[in-house]
């Protein structure tokens, strides 16, 4: 688990005791946590710089808010510091906290 990883934790678990990791988020941040699930239990190393590029495209296009780029790269980063179970595990969080 990577120090940024820890730490995420550790807020999370200190300040939102109770709730959810992630609020409700967009169609579009949920299709790409969608995909990195995928991608992460597939270790699809070669796909994740894609998958980055279009994020942040469709964060110029307002599909996106700064907060849902900076939670679905930090799966991006984890899955490539090899850490694909942790990665796997956030995409996997951010998917079922938009089931009520």
């Amino acid at each position: 688990m990577t120090r940024r990883s820890i730490l995420k934790s550790l807020f999370l678990l200190g300040f939102c005791a109770g709730c959810s990791d992630y609020p409700t988020i967009s169609p579009s941040a949920y299709q790409y946590a969608k995909a990195l699930y995928s991608l992460t239990n597939r270790r699809q190393t070669e796909k994740l710089d894609r998958v980055n590029d279009l994020i942040l495209t469709s964060q110029q296009a307002g599909e996106l808010t700064a907060e849902e780029v900076e939670w679905l790269q930090s799966i991006i980063d984890d899955a490539r510091s090899g850490q694909w179970q942790a990665a796997q595990q956030e995409a996997r969080q951010m998917m079922s906290d938009q089931v009520e």
